[in-house]
C-alpha cells in the first residue's frame, strides 16, 4: 500500500510538473506575441474573448485557405478551425493547429494587414456628406504624403500635407514631440498608425491642448464604414479610438515646415497653416458646422458631416 502511495504521489506530481511547464511554454509564447495581440489563443472553457480575437477574425478571413469565420470577438471552434485552416495553408511549421501562436500572429498581420480598400470616386454629395478627405499612405508612415480636400461635388479644394505614423513600439509613450523614420506601429495597435479605410468624419472645436494638436478646430474620425476602420471604428466600443486631424506647436522645439512632422499617437498629422486653412474652407466655403468636441464620448453625438478616404498604396 506505501509502495502505491508513493507511485500515486510521483505520478500526480509528474502530472503537476508537466502542467507547470506548459502554462511557462504559453507565458513565454505571450510574451512573443506582436501587438496588437498579447496572448496565446485557443479553445477553452469559458471562451477566450476580447479585441484580440475580434482583429484576428476580421484579419484571417481574407485568407484564401480560410471558409468562414466569425466576428463576434470570441475564440469558439470555429475560429479554431479557421486558424487550423491558415496555418496548414500556410505550411507554418512547429505549431499546434488551432492554436493562436506568436509564430501565426506574425504571418497573418504580415500577409492580411492590408484591407484592399480603394476610394471608388463617388461625390460626398451623392452619400448625404458635405466633404470628403482623401489621403494616400504607405506601409511605411515616415514617408509623409498629400492629402486632398474635396466638395460635394467631388471638385478639388486644397490639397496638404500628411503624417500617418503612430507610436513605434506598443504600450511605451516617447517623450513628445517623437520625430522617427521608422515603419511606425501597426494600425490595429492602440496609438499605431491611423487605419485605413473610409470613415464618417465630422468637424470640431479645438482639442484643450494647444499645444499637441494645434488651436484650430479638428476634424474627428468618428465611424468606420469600409476597410480595416470598418471594424476598428464602429459607432460603439470602438478598437481605436481619438482618431484625429490636426496640428500642434511644434516650432518651439525645433520643427520647420520643410522637415518631416512628429509622430502622433494613431491621428494624422498637417502644417499649422494647412489645418487654418481646412477649417476655413470648411465653414466659410462649404458650410459645414464647427460642432463642440466632445472629446472621445461614444456614440458621437453629432450627425457627421463628412468622409475621410484612407488608402494604402500598393496594398489592392
Amino acid at each position: 500500500r506505501a509502495a502505491a502511495d508513493m507511485i500515486s504521489s510521483r505520478a500526480l506530481a509528474l502530472v503537476a510538473l508537466i502542467f507547470c511547464f506548459a502554462a511557462l511554454s504559453v507565458v513565454a509564447q505571450s510574451d512573443d506575441m506582436p501587438a496588437p495581440f498579447y496572448r496565446v489563443l485557443y479553445v477553452t472553457s469559458p471562451m477566450m474573448s476580447g479585441d484580440d480575437v475580434t482583429i484576428l477574425q476580421n484579419l484571417i478571413a481574407r485568407s484564401p485557405y480560410v471558409t468562414s469565420v466569425p466576428t463576434d470577438g470570441q475564440y469558439d471552434n470555429a475560429t479554431a478551425t479557421a486558424v487550423s485552416q491558415f496555418q496548414e495553408g500556410n505550411a507554418i511549421a512547429g505549431v499546434e493547429l488551432g492554436v493562436f501562436d506568436s509564430a501565426t500572429a506574425n504571418l497573418l498581420l504580415e500577409l492580411h494587414s492590408c484591407d484592399g480598400y480603394i476610394d471608388d470616386g463617388t461625390p460626398a454629395g451623392e452619400l448625404g456628406y458635405l466633404y470628403k478627405l482623401r489621403i494616400q499612405v504607405f506601409r511605411n508612415r515616415s514617408y509623409e504624403t498629400k492629402g486632398q480636400l474635396y466638395d460635394a461635388d467631388n471638385n478639388l479644394r486644397y490639397e496638404f500635407r500628411v503624417r500617418a505614423h503612430g507610436h513605434d513600439v506598443a504600450d511605451v509613450s516617447p517623450s513628445w514631440p517623437s520625430f522617427t523614420s521608422t515603419e511606425g506601429l501597426n494600425m490595429f495597435t492602440s496609438d499605431g498608425n491611423t487605419p485605413t479605410g473610409l470613415a464618417e468624419c465630422d468637424l470640431n472645436s479645438p482639442e484643450g491642448d494647444a499645444l499637441q494638436y494645434g488651436p484650430f478646430p479638428i476634424t474627428r474620425v468618428v465611424k468606420g464604414l469600409k476597410g480595416n476602420a470598418e471594424f476598428l471604428l464602429p459607432s460603439m466600443d470602438a478598437l481605436r479610438t481619438g482618431i484625429l486631424l490636426h496640428t500642434g506647436i511644434w516650432y518651439e522645439y525645433g520643427w520647420r515646415p520643410e522637415e518631416n512632422m512628429p509622430n502622433s499617437s494613431g491621428c494624422l498629422h498637417s502644417h499649422p497653416q494647412q489645418i487654418k486653412d481646412i477649417w476655413q474652407i470648411l465653414a466659410d466655403d462649404l458650410g459645414v458646422q464647427v460642432r463642440e468636441n466632445p472629446g472621445g464620448s461614444q456614440p458621437y453625438p453629432y450627425t457627421p458631416q463628412g468622409l475621410i478616404s484612407i488608402e494604402q498604396v500598393g496594398c489592392q
